[in-house]
């Protein structure tokens, strides 16, 4: 049996822009966006002045009913920026607006109303076109390796290999992925998806334990950790739309970690980990 490790480099570029808007749009009647929707807000932050959070309903719905979900929406978002991360000394207004733009006589409602706008103020940027393009460049030939890569490991994987997914993170004592993990998280998503013939089991795995039981989330405060990190993992792609007859999950607390003796940050992070097993190809 062999472990396969897959790399997933990020490259960050932005255009100079004093203010950025990014839309996160939700379903029906929801206030918790999609794994997709909280892609877009995998970007640098290093240049962010001022975030503000305005969220809006379409007309599907009382006005009152509308008025409280577009700040659950708003509240949602600053909830999942403040766990990538951001500042909190940065954040403006977080408010919601209701119930915004025309109403049509359809049971479908708007998607472009259900949103929120996530408006950034930013310093000005001094990258010259020059650099901005090869940039782009080259960010879109990586992500072109990386789907190649990715696709061919799960190819070439013989059933009960392990995939470990190197860049798939946890934030430290929790079952949630780190901001930087949706773009590893999103090609899983797509690899699975375009392979229908395919079935795997996804495996948890702690750090930084004495003994071998499994640790506390602290997000739940239940001794399930590792277990929880692969059902999360589990629970989205499920969301994301993967029938559950194409997963599994388990839990293997400190059982099997990569560097027994951790010496190095390095190696604790490489223990807080998921892998894949290949149960069906």
């Amino acid at each position: 049996m062999k472990r396969l490790f897959y790399l997933l480099p990020f490259i960050y570029f932005q255009a100079p822009a004093q203010t950025d808007t990014i839309k996160i749009y939700f379903n029906i009647g929801a206030f918790e966006a999609s794994t997709q929707e909280l892609l877009k807000l995998d970007v640098k932050k290093s240049d962010w002045q001022k975030v503000d959070l305005i969220s809006y309903t379409d007309y599907l719905g009382s006005e009152k009913f509308n008025k409280q979900l577009s700040k659950y929406r708003s509240r949602e978002i600053r909830s999942r920026l403040v766990q990538y991360g951001l500042n909190t000394a940065i954040l403006g207004v977080v408010k919601g607006k209701g119930i915004t733009g025309q109403k049509l006589q359809t049971s479908a409602g708007i998607q472009e109303n259900r949103r929120t706008d996530v408006i950034i103020t930013k310093n000005t940027s001094t990258l010259n076109a020059g650099v901005r393009e090869a940039k782009k460049e080259l960010s879109e030939n990586l992500k072109q390796i990386e789907e190649v890569e990715l696709k061919s490991q799960i190819e070439s994987a013989s059933i009960g290999d392990q995939l470990i997914l190197s860049n798939m993170t946890f934030l430290p004592g929790q079952h949630f992925l780190t901001k930087s993990s949706l773009a590893a998280y999103d090609e899983l998503f797509q690899t699975i998806k375009q392979n229908p013939e395919l079935k795997i089991k996804i495996e948890g795995h702690i750090c930084c334990k004495i003994d071998n039981e499994d640790g506390l989330d602290l997000a739940t405060n239940k001794f399930n950790l590792s277990e929880a990190r692969a059902k999360y993992i589990y629970d989205i792609l499920i969301k994301d739309g993967i029938s559950p007859k194409h997963l599994s999950y388990e839990g293997f607390a400190r059982n099997n970690p990569l560097f027994p003796l951790e010496r190095t940050e390095e190696e604790k992070t490489a223990n807080r980990r998921v892998e894949i097993r290949i149960i069906e190809k």
